[in-house]
């Protein structure tokens, strides 16, 4: 994956899509986040998400 660097790690764009829990039919909405790992993108979103919201799905840009 290519990315920005942070000095010798890759800074990865990735797209954190959320929706409200249990409501399946519901159009997930997406976050952009800079992070080094999937891991560290979810952590940085989870705080951020509406009350409610859970994250669906995360993909690098």
């Amino acid at each position: 994956m290519a990315g920005m660097s942070a000095g010798n790690v890759d800074v990865v764009t990735w797209f954190v899509r959320h929706r409200p829990k249990g409501d399946t039919t519901a159009e997930a909405a997406v976050i952009e986040v800079q992070a080094v790992t999937l891991a560290a993108a979810i952590e940085k979103v989870r705080p951020t998400l509406p009350e409610g919201h859970v994250v669906t799905s995360v993909g690098p840009y």
